[in-house]
């Protein structure tokens, strides 16, 4: 009987796979894709991601971040990250980088290209991501107000610096980031009933600030989507089967906090810890408190920056509630 068996290589997948492979569990971990694959995301990872990444593998080579700049109209805000620094990862790149990692751990049995298929287990994880096979037993909710993400990477953006670029309007909001190169990685978060095609484009043609820096843009990679934003898994683990989630899997918040794949990477040690002692419930109690937290924000977030006029007006009149939500965001703990 396998002892560990991780169902999805992503990056919550391959942390795990890692810090258990190094306390001498065996792990068996499967990913049905090839890497590297493409993935729709913001790509960017906070102070306490990093802080756990580097504390787990390494980091790799990344434009680092000392903070972001929310635009509304012609008003903008500058906030650092009260402590450390963020980076920006183009997720083809760091998946295969992090997958790569966990097939090279003692003890990981890494399975590239290969649906999983049920096998005795003492511990089953869930690593699959938002549309998780595991959610039949978990019955998930989606997050609201319902919205759909693009992402992707252009160059022709001039002026890129060390912070990403929050850019609100009535649709939705742009994200412009530094990937390294001239690269910027964009996403457009979008409303309903505003979503579009060609919201990326759209979104940077429209955006005032942003007009005397556009060269001629191109696209460098294609326009990925994901629907819907945001999920909340009430339960995620089954101690009677041996059954936790992690990632995206057990839960994420809207990407407006930019904070789910440090999320993702903060719980690692916390589901390790859960396996090692047999303590599922635990991890759920915390992870989950890390999820209301997220999502807590996320909802804030949301509803003061509904529309262009009214996240001018917050920028305008409370610039000081700004450094606050930052720190929220990146705090490395639920407590």
């Amino acid at each position: 009987m396998t002892e560990v068996t991780i169902v999805g290589g992503g990056p919550a997948g391959s942390a795990l796979a890692i810090e258990l492979g190094r306390r001498g569990v065996p792990v068996v971990l499967y990913e049905k894709a090839h890497h590297p694959r493409p993935k729709a995301c913001g790509e960017g990872l906070l102070p306490h991601g990093v802080s756990a990444l580097a504390e787990l593998a390494g980091l790799p080579a990344a434009p680092l971040l000392r903070g972001l700049r929310f635009v509304a109209g012609s008003v903008s805000v500058d906030a650092d990250f009260p402590s450390g620094h963020g980076l920006v990862i183009r997720r083809d790149r760091f998946d295969a980088w992090l997958f790569d990692l966990a097939a090279a751990t003692p003890n990981v049995d890494a399975r590239p290209a290969t649906a999983y298929r049920p096998s005795p287990t003492r511990f089953l994880v869930g690593a699959d991501g938002i549309r998780s096979m595991f959610h039949r037993q978990l019955r998930p909710t989606a997050g609201t107000p319902a919205r759909v993400g693009l992402s992707a990477h252009v160059v022709g953006i001039e002026g890129l610096t060390d912070r990403v670029e929050v850019f609100f309007h009535d649709e939705g909001e742009l994200y412009v980031a530094p990937a390294g190169g001239g690269e910027a990685s964009v996403s457009a978060l979008l409303h309903y009933p505003h979503v579009r095609r060609d919201g990326i484009s759209y979104l940077l043609h429209k955006t005032t600030a942003l007009r005397d820096r556009r060269g001629r843009l191109e696209f460098t990679t294609p326009v990925l989507a994901s629907a819907p934003l945001g999920l909340h898994v009430p339960r995620i683990v089954n101690e009677r089967e041996g059954l936790l989630l992690v990632g995206d899997a057990a839960g994420a918040p809207d990407p407006i906090t930019a904070g789910g794949l440090s999320l993702a990477l903060a719980a690692t040690r916390p589901a390790a810890d859960a396996i090692a002692s047999g303590a599922l419930g635990e991890y759920e109690r915390r992870r989950l408190a890390m999820g209301r937290k997220a999502r807590r924000l996320g909802r804030l977030m949301l509803c003061l920056g509904r529309n262009e006029r009214r996240a001018a007006w917050v920028l305008r009149q409370m610039p000081a509630l700004i450094p606050p939500l930052l720190e929220s965001a990146v705090a490395r703990h639920a407590d």
